[in-house]
């Protein structure tokens, strides 16, 4: 070596990299740990996806811009396709928007929240605003959250059905926080899993400095394959893009996104399944003694009796089933995603088990 020395930012260098190690444990019976879908992408659009791709030349690349994409979804959820920014996964467009508005600047964020967007803050070199949640059903802190965003240069960007949590923030909210802040980034990935009126998508438009971000990666099972996007005013549509790189989106993604997309109501009766077993597990764990704060997502957030969620989850893991321990964001705390009714009774009958 040379001897110099490799220039890297602080922030990055003090950054804990995002790592998945491998665990000593038996065969895994249910996989509840990623928040993802227990359905899969349905065989007859698995093979029009692959039909489509087939008659493509793969040595191409995509449509610049993804226009089909964008068109797809601007009528699945009735907007425009210039409100539309595409992105691979909805972390891509996230990072984007974070770097446009608040890169060198303060990103507020309510704690405990989806932990990599301090990931994304030391990326786009922005300074993180920690506002804790507050209370056993962490929720918001909503005069601190609202000071600290109305600061000069702060950007609030919030999750909503939040995770870890499964909580959401009230309209009434929301209204306040756009009034103090100059622009707000709100992360509804979870949002099919929540009450109608959960939905923000409404006033885009109404306020010019609203970005929400959605994904196919839960209530469309499209996980593996990273589409995600923002909807915005035109304006911010364009200012986000810049900061997204071209082709971003794949021809395998594209035409995934297209087709189900063009079959809503594959998701709804997985979201309606879903949110099922998610009021059936929550009522189960609170009779064996849990506390299982509220969610509208397709998880629960759940402190076991004992507040050892350490050695639940290891005991759980033991058995064959995989849930998150949250204690570095939350002591005491498991993150437990929603699976098949039948992943959920293993669950359910390893957790009373292991405490």
């Amino acid at each position: 070596m040379t001897g110099r020395t490799v220039p890297v930012r602080e922030e990055i260098r003090a950054l804990e990299a995002y790592r998945l190690v491998p665990e000593d444990a038996p065969p895994l019976r249910a996989k509840l740990d990623f928040n993802e879908s227990p359905f899969d992408v349905p065989e007859e659009i698995r093979a029009e996806v692959l039909s489509r791709l087939a008659a493509k030349r793969w040595g191409r690349y995509p449509e610049f811009g993804a226009p089909c994409v964008k068109r797809a979804i601007a009528d699945a959820i009735g907007r425009r396709p210039e409100e539309i920014v595409v992105g691979n996964g909805s972390g891509e467009v996230i990072l984007a928007a974070v770097s446009v508005f608040a890169g060198g600047g303060e990103l507020v964020l309510a704690t405990p929240t989806f932990s990599l967007y301090g990931q994304i803050a030391a990326i786009a070199a922005a300074r993180v605003t920690d506002v804790p949640r507050t209370g056993s059903d962490f929720a918001l802190a909503e005069d601190a959250f609202l000071a600290a965003s109305g600061q000069p240069g702060a950007v609030p960007l919030v999750c909503s059905p939040n995770n870890p949590t499964g909580g959401v923030v009230e309209r009434e909210f929301l209204e306040r926080l756009l009034d103090d802040a100059c622009v707000v980034l709100l992360d509804q990935a979870y949002v099919d899993f929540a009450e109608a009126g959960d939905d923000a998508l409404p006033l885009v438009g109404p306020r010019g400095n609203l970005v929400v971000f959605r994904t196919l990666s839960k209530a469309y099972a499209a996980a593996g394959f990273r589409i995600g996007y923002a909807v915005a005013e035109p304006e911010l549509v364009l200012e986000i893009e810049k900061a997204i790189l071209p082709f971003s989106v794949d021809l395998a993604a594209e035409e995934l996104a297209i087709a189900v997309l063009s079959h809503p109501e594959i998701s709804r009766e997985h979201v309606r399944r879903i949110v099922a077993e998610r009021e059936r597990v929550a009522a189960a764990l609170r009779t064996a003694g849990a506390t299982v704060a509220p969610s509208r997502s397709n998880f629960l957030f759940v402190r076991p009796p004992g507040a050892d969620a350490a050695r639940v989850r290891r005991g759980l893991l033991d058995r064959g089933i995989l849930v998150r321990d949250m204690t570095a964001a939350a002591p005491g705390r498991l993150r437990v995603s929603i699976g098949s009714r039948a992943e959920n009774d293993l669950f359910l009958e390893a957790f009373l088990e292991v405490i």
